[in-house]
């Protein structure tokens, strides 16, 4: 049985839902994150649909739109990687038409999957794998095969991700990012989300005690180099959690306020089929005979034959 995809939810942090509640709970977060333009069902699924299909947005859409669509395909990666089974990537050699051989001839150098002893012979990981540094000199096939490379390791990957496309560029070669990507099938706005974090945070500046994930938080937030190093040592000192540290960038933004509260929640328990239970953030206007209301923050439960709220007891 195909596993169904689940996402984490854009209202409530760490719980896991399906696409269509994801789709609905995006909207309602939408429509309150990006005020400046009107959010409609009918955006979010196209900007949905553009994510799944690993396509990018057009140039031209608002500010408000890319930033959406950045979120959107994060969770999707998120949500993919949680269900894909860890194989490793070998990379093959697909053919192109004549046009697009010449414009993928540094990508398409890469024929075969590399192994760690041969890697490790040309590069140097660091500690924790913070970091992809050649030990000597290294031509451009080599950075391909150390973004390659990057793809199958379980952990630290991202980092070498990274420094390989920001090698690529910094050498000279234009539009690196879109070729990677069509040629080894990933996520445009993933791997771009890397080479941003690794740009902001030289080798040097990484901790291996702090998670990937930390760094791409605030490394992709437009935030002055002063304001990243102090969420970098907060998320040390005070052992954030990604999540966390995403709130933190956000309330540096301005974009929310401080410890904004999390909204109300109620369970409608469905008491003859469980599966159909769901958690909503208003009461329904009708309770039906099959269901129970549940007030998850206020500890009680509707009584629709008195038409009251009724709290649960609570021994010590």
């Amino acid at each position: 049985m195909k596993t169904k995809l689940e996402l984490f939810s854009p209202l409530h942090e760490g719980q896991l839902v399906n696409e269509a509640t994801y789709l609905k709970q995006m909207l309602t977060f939408a429509q309150e994150e990006w005020k400046g333009i009107t959010m409609t069902e009918t955006l979010i699924k196209k900007v949905w649909d553009k994510v799944k299909k690993n396509q990018y947005i057009e140039d031209n859409v608002a500010d408000e739109v890319a930033e959406m669509y950045e979120k959107m395909a994060y969770d999707f990666e998120s949500a993919s990687e949680l269900m894909a089974d860890k194989e490793p990537v070998i990379v093959t050699d697909n053919p192109v038409s004549e046009e697009s051989q010449e414009k993928l001839e540094l990508v398409q150098s890469v024929t075969e999957g590399l192994e760690l002893s041969s890697f490790t012979q040309k590069f140097d990981l660091g500690a924790g794998m913070t970091q992809c540094v050649p030990k000597g000199e290294v031509s451009m096939q080599d950075w391909v095969k150390a973004f390659a490379f990057g793809l199958t390791l379980e952990s630290g990957s991202q980092w070498i991700i990274g420094d390989s496309v920001v090698a690529l560029e910094n050498a000279g070669h234009e539009d690196v990012v879109n070729q990677l990507c069509a040629q080894f099938k990933k996520s445009y706005s993933t791997v771009s989300g890397y080479a941003r974090a690794c740009k902001a945070f030289p080798a040097k500046q990484r901790d291996a005690m702090l998670p990937f994930t930390v760094y791409r938080e605030i490394g992709n937030a437009d935030l002055p180099e002063k304001k990243k190093a102090q969420l970098v040592e907060a998320a040390k000192t005070e052992k954030l959690s990604s999540q966390e540290v995403r709130g933190k960038v956000r309330e540096a933004q301005g974009k929310e306020e401080k410890q904004k509260p999390m909204p109300h929640r109620f369970l409608i328990l469905n008491v003859e089929n469980w599966s159909n239970s769901e958690i909503v953030t208003q009461v329904p206007d009708e309770v039906e005979a099959h269901q129970l209301i549940i007030d998850l923050q206020g500890k009680s439960w509707f009584d629709a034959g008195g038409n009251d709220w009724i709290q649960f007891l609570r021994g010590e």
